[in-house]
């Protein structure tokens, strides 16, 4: 399956320049950071197992709010992504993204398994 970016966009950062970049694909989440020293970190969706929104009244004002996600991921098991604008749709594409890979990575494993018997 080819790998398709379902969403990408920067941290709104009241103006300022942000060095941070989330990209969210059918596979993947990407957090890119740093100007000198570049970080990149991925986790596979299939790992995301809940997710929460989190909006003040100025964040409702201003459209924007964080994600949080709770993974299984050794690294990064609780993570989130920062001032997000439209933070309920894009949580929204995460999380009906995650449940896909799931299903797609679980249906995948028992055909495996089924295979090697």
């Amino acid at each position: 399956m080819d790998e398709q970016i379902l969403w990408s966009g920067k941290p709104f950062n009241y103006g300022l320049p942000s060095f941070t970049k989330y990209t969210i694909s059918n596979t993947r989440i990407i957090i890119e950071s740093g100007i000198v020293t570049k970080r990149r970190k991925e986790i596979r969706l299939y790992r995301i197992r809940d997710g929460s929104t989190k909006r003040n009244l100025w964040e409702r004002i201003l459209g924007i709010g964080d994600i949080t996600v709770i993974s299984t991921d050794a690294d990064l098991p609780v993570f989130a992504l920062r001032n997000i604008r439209k933070p309920v749709a894009v949580a929204d594409i995460l999380l009906n993204a995650a449940d896909i890979s799931r299903k797609t990575n679980r249906a995948y494993e028992m055909t495996e398994v089924h295979t090697d018997q």
